[in-house]
Parts: C-alpha cells; sequence; structure tokens
C-alpha cells in the first residue's frame, strides 16, 4: 500500500464513530464433533431411529451451505426437505439416554466416532461441547472478501465457521451496515492473512481488529477511492481473481 492508503486507513480506525469489530462482537470457532458424519444426521434418520427433537440442533455445517442474505426459516426448510445432514445430535445435560439414542450410539459407526481422538478424550464421548446459537456466521476460508450471514433460524454451527455473538447494547443491524463498509472491507485483507491459491483466512483473533464504523464518517471521494484501490491492490497481492 502506498503511505497515503496507509495514513487514510490509520486515520479512519481512529475517527469517534468507527469501532473494532471486538469491541461490538465476539468472535469463535464453531464447536468441534469429533466425528461430523456421526453427529449430523438427515432428518430420514433421525426419523429411522426416532430420535426426539429436542436433541437435534439444525447446524450450518459449511460455509457453501450459507445463503447470500441471513440464514432463515425457510432455508432450514429446505435442507431438512432435501434430507440434509444437517442436524447435530446434541446431548449436553442429559441425565439419562433414552433408548432410541443409546441404540444409535451403539451402532458401528457409532464405535467408530467414539473411537475418534476427540471423542475418546472427552467425558461423555457423546456430547458435543461449545455448541451455542450465535447471532451471526462469519466465514473462515475467503475468495473475494469474508461474509457476515446474520442467523435468523437459531441454527448452531461447527467450527468450519466463526459463531458470532453481539456484545450487550449492539444492535445487528449496525454491526450489518459497518461491516459491508469500504473500511471494514479493507480492513479484512490488513488483519487476514492469505493462503495459497489466492484464499484469505481471517482467524477469530485477526476478525476482532476490523474496523467497524457505526455512523456516519464523512469520507471524500479521494479517501473511498483510496479504500477501493488499497482493497483492490491487497487482493492482487495474495493472487485473487
Amino acid at each position: 500500500l502506498t503511505v497515503e492508503e496507509r495514513e487514510i486507513y490509520r486515520d479512519l480506525k481512529n475517527r469517534p464513530t468507527v469501532r473494532a469489530f471486538g469491541d461490538l462482537a465476539n468472535a469463535s470457532i464453531g464447536y468441534v464433533s469429533g466425528a461430523n458424519d456421526f453427529f449430523h444426521l438427515r432428518p430420514s434418520q433421525a426419523n429411522s431411529f426416532r430420535i426426539p427433537d429436542r436433541w437435534l440442533r439444525v447446524a450450518v455445517r459449511k460455509a457453501s451451505q450459507l445463503p447470500g442474505g441471513p440464514v432463515k426459516r425457510s432455508d432450514v426448510e429446505r435442507w431438512l426437505t432435501n434430507d440434509d445432514p444437517v442436524l447435530l445430535l446434541d446431548l449436553n445435560g442429559i441425565d439419562r439416554l433414552p433408548a432410541e439414542i443409546r441404540r444409535y450410539l451403539d451402532t458401528e459407526e457409532g464405535e467408530k466416532a467414539r473411537a475418534t481422538y476427540k471423542c475418546r478424550n472427552r467425558k461423555p464421548w457423546y456430547a458435543v461441547p461449545d455448541v451455542k446459537v450465535p447471532t451471526a456466521f462469519m466465514t473462515v476460508m475467503n475468495g473475494r472478501r469474508p461474509s457476515l450471514i446474520f442467523n435468523e433460524a437459531d441454527c448452531v454451527c461447527t467450527n468450519s465457521l466463526h459463531a458470532v455473538t453481539l456484545r450487550s447494547g449492539v444492535s445487528a443491524p449496525v454491526l450489518r451496515s459497518g461491516w459491508e463498509s469500504a473500511l471494514a472491507e479493507l480492513g479484512t485483507e490488513i488483519e487476514g492473512h492469505p493462503l495459497g491459491g489466492g484464499m484469505l483466512k481471517l482467524e477469530p483473533r485477526e476478525a476482532q481488529k476490523i474496523p467497524i464504523p457505526t455512523g456516519p464518517i464523512s469520507l471524500t471521494s479521494a479517501e473511498h477511492s483510496a479504500l477501493l484501490q488499497a482493497t483492490q491492490t491487497m487482493r492482487t497481492w495474495r493472487h485473487y481473481g
């Protein structure tokens, strides 16, 4: 980046209406099941084993599952209708395993799952930890730019995505609007790190540093043009496009 572009970025980060992403929300990795194919059932499997709905959570397992806008109930219905393997078996807090669940855990696939590293090193092996419903999902591996997709369907997510939770007093529209800004877009390039093939990876600690406008920052046309040019320079540098 040019000296002027770096100075504009630093100046804008310090504007009163600009906050670090981490001041507005927390980004953390989704849950690690230890055996994704076993712990994520298709609706037909859940019906076959008669697993009660109370122990099933609809999950976003990978970025390609995400729609272009917020995850809505209509997206969930589509996944279920397609018999996609999106039902997480969430047995946290269960005192006594129902017979239907024991029967599923005792299948050949269950025997293989409990032998995996993650499962055999937690107690009980079948309770997937850190399952939470985030405000939004953030993509980890990215082409053009990271996505922040809001969660309007109470879904959970695997560690293929970051789970984003708003801090107290912060509204979703403010975060959504700020994330779409040219300043935040450049911030993802500067704070994230490039991988081979033009990909950009964004770790939780990197995401926390991204500058997010929470109100007007009164960009001049020159400043706006500088942000766009700097972003394109960074993408070219990481061989994207």
